[in-house]
């Protein structure tokens, strides 16, 4: 395909940035990633509107003041994990599990999905650093792919994909449904984000913190309909240490859902309400950890005035 002169512009400052971020030793990553969120946003808060809206609805119960304080937060902690993420293909075997804690009933959760051979499907959200469990799985043999969404510029694409599948992360971009299928055939641990307004066409509307939030319902299909045994990371950054994170992955049942009388409609929604409200309770844990700047509730059930108005 051709390239504009902009992606070769996005290109070269992804490169530099890429290698510098190889270089630098992790904690000083994270670090210069928070001191930059914490100056960038003290002049500059991006979709703060957004961000307090959205809080609005979650903690009703807040103060102004509260909320402030857990977007300025959320700023700090998106832009560390979002270093982290590009830090971690490049870290050895040693270095990663150094960062991982993972409590022992969450490994042998992980370890009895693995043992199934059905592959397993993963959900999470935007939450934390989100691909941490991705990371730990691949230390311990366990075959792991994201799911990821295509971008514009090829060049800055490959960037990222190729590291990725070199540190043992396989790349699936959205709507390579034969390669996922593909993957969950040969075991692998297929991670999707599962908490972005998903339209009203492909998604299906559940409740988010008490409002009714258009969901993506691939991960329930392809659970459902396959029997794909389904899990739920979660991911919360140690106060202690910021380059330290605590794992744990929790089993989303779907047993009585698959022997109820519901339609496969029934069954999906019931299955994509079951595992948003359990991150929804992750998120009240740990609200700071939550990239809050999205417009979880754009679409709405009928067409009438925007939430974000």
């Amino acid at each position: 395909m051709k390239h504009r002169t902009s992606h070769y512009t996005e290109y070269l400052i992804m490169l530099i940035f890429q290698t510098i971020i190889r270089i630098l030793p992790l904690k000083a990553v994270v670090r210069t990633a928070d001191t930059i969120a914490i100056v960038f946003t003290a002049f500059i808060k991006p979709r703060s509107k957004i961000a307090l809206k959205n809080l609005s609805q979650a903690f009703p119960e807040m103060t102004g003041r509260e909320m402030k304080k857990i977007r300025d937060m959320s700023y700090r902690n998106i832009l560390m994990s979002s270093f982290e993420s590009y830090k971690y293909m490049f870290l050895t075997k040693k270095q990663k599990l150094d960062h991982l804690i993972v409590d022992e009933k969450s490994k042998d959760i992980l370890l009895k999905a693995s043992q199934n051979g059905k592959g397993c499907v993963v959900v999470g959200g935007h939450y934390g650093f989100f691909e941490a469990g991705g990371h730990y799985a691949t230390c311990h043999g366990i075959k792991s792919a994201y799911v990821v969404a295509n971008q514009k510029n090829k060049l800055t694409e490959k960037l990222i994909d190729i590291p990725r599948e070199k540190a043992g992360i396989l790349v699936i971009h959205r709507k390579q449904m034969t390669k996922l299928f593909r993957a969950l055939k040969e075991n692998y641990f297929v991670a999707l984000l599962s908490d972005q307004n998903a339209g009203r066409k492909h998604g299906i509307f559940v409740d988010f913190f008490g409002i009714p939030a258009s969901t993506h319902k691939n991960p329930a299909v392809i659970s459902l309909k396959y029997n794909i045994p389904m899990l739920l990371v979660n991911t919360v950054r140690d106060r202690s240490d910021s380059t330290k994170h605590n794992l744990s992955f929790t089993e989303v049942r779907f047993n009585d859902i698959s022997d109820s009388d519901y339609d496969l409609e029934g069954k999906v929604k019931a299955l994509v309400q079951r595992y948003t409200k359990m991150l929804e309770d992750q998120v009240r844990n740990d609200p700071d950890h939550y990239w809050w700047i999205h417009k979880r509730f754009k679409t709405r059930p009928e067409k009438k005035e925007s939430f974000y108005k």
